[in-house]
């Protein structure tokens, strides 16, 4: 039987990656407070198509019961392993929708906002110059777009795809925990008097008091455990798939979507610091 799919199958495709070296060069030359904060504000709009895409994704698993069968259960009416197999990609979902770790119903967008409407207060600026600072360019709309169709989000997914969206997520949550370790760093090193200021503070939205930086925080630890619910619930799929494609083509299709998301960010973020 094919092996599952190791870290090893994706170190070569990592090792080429060129996406944080421009994450950094655009973090390094945003000189000034109105350039970092568009620059944040890009990142953060990319970023909000993840949430919609992997709760899809999670979704299309689960309702395949025919395609993932467990074939050491003698009771074919419980032998159905699609929930089990989209659970470790909706452990993604649980915390894009409601993270676990605060009182109240943050959802990382909105976390993320509060993130972007804390850095505007400390740096005084006001509704209208953050309107001009954040306003969602096209490139911005093309690169979520390019996140929520990798997801298959609005497509009805055949096999191929859905194998490819599995891979697709597994490598936004690998580059995740790589580019917020990257961005945390950056701005204590260079912007401790924001992090000092952003980390206490709390910005009110929709009547809830949000820290401004825990977005940023978060993500530096909370990646790698979505990584590994993803290669988890990509290698239970391998397990339990009940079709009739090889074994070893599925795999080929979850590297294939691994590899394209690597593209995706990459070609997002050689853009980030755009005029």
């Amino acid at each position: 039987m094919t092996s599952g799919v190791t870290r090893d199958d994706l170190d070569l495709m990592l090792r080429a990656h060129r996406g944080e070296a421009a994450l950094q060069a655009a973090l390094d030359s945003a000189g000034t407070p109105e350039r970092l904060l568009q620059v944040l504000g890009r990142y953060v709009q990319f970023n909000s198509a993840f949430g919609p895409g992997v709760a899809n994704l999670a979704g299309e698993i689960g309702a395949r019961q025919g395609l993932f069968q467990d074939p050491d259960e003698p009771v074919r009416v419980v032998a159905d392993r699609a929930a089990h197999v989209a659970s470790d990609f909706f452990y993604a979902a649980v915390d894009e929708f409601d993270d676990r770790l605060t009182p109240w119903r943050d959802t990382h967008r909105t976390l993320a906002q509060a993130t972007l409407k804390g850095m505007g207060q400390h740096l005084g600026y006001d509704a209208d110059r953050l309107n001009r600072l954040l306003e969602v360019d096209e490139p911005a709309r093309e690169a979520s777009r390019a996140v929520l169709a990798g997801y298959g989000v609005g497509a009805a997914l055949d096999e191929h795809q859905l194998f490819r969206a599995m891979g697709f997520h597994t490598g936004s949550e690998i580059l995740a925990d790589r580019e917020f370790t990257l961005i945390d760093a950056h701005l204590r090193a260079k912007q401790p008097e924001l992090v000092e200021a952003l980390e206490p503070m709390t910005v009110d939205i929709l009547g809830e008091r949000h820290n401004a930086y825990y977005w940023i925080r978060i993500h530096t630890g909370v990646e790698v455990e979505h990584f590994d619910a993803a290669l988890k619930g990509g290698n239970n799929a391998l397990r339990f798939y009940a079709g009739q494609t090889p074994r070893e083509t599925l795999k080929a299709w979850v590297l294939e979507g691994f590899a394209d998301f690597a593209r995706v960010q990459s070609d997002f973020m050689a853009g980030l610091a755009r005029a």
